[in-house]
């Protein structure tokens, strides 16, 4: 058995802002980057009332881990 965990999809560290997923084909592993509306995913958390959105937004602007 393989597990792998490439983190979240759209809460980058590495400073690509890009979503990201990870796609074993024939038993190899690679990461794949998808481009989307950060903008709107912005804005649609500032709506959301989701507890710390501040930070998440933050941590999605930059691309890498910000202080709560």
């Amino acid at each position: 058995m393989t597990v792998a965990n490439t983190g979240s999809v759209g809460l980058p560290y590495d400073g690509d802002r890009r979503a990201s997923y990870l796609l074993i084909d024939d038993s190899k592993p690679e990461i794949r980057r998808v481009r989307y509306d950060m903008d709107r995913e912005l804005r649609a958390l500032s709506r959301s009332g989701f507890p710390h959105a501040d930070w998440v937004a933050r941590t999605l602007k930059s691309g890498a881990p910000q202080m709560p």
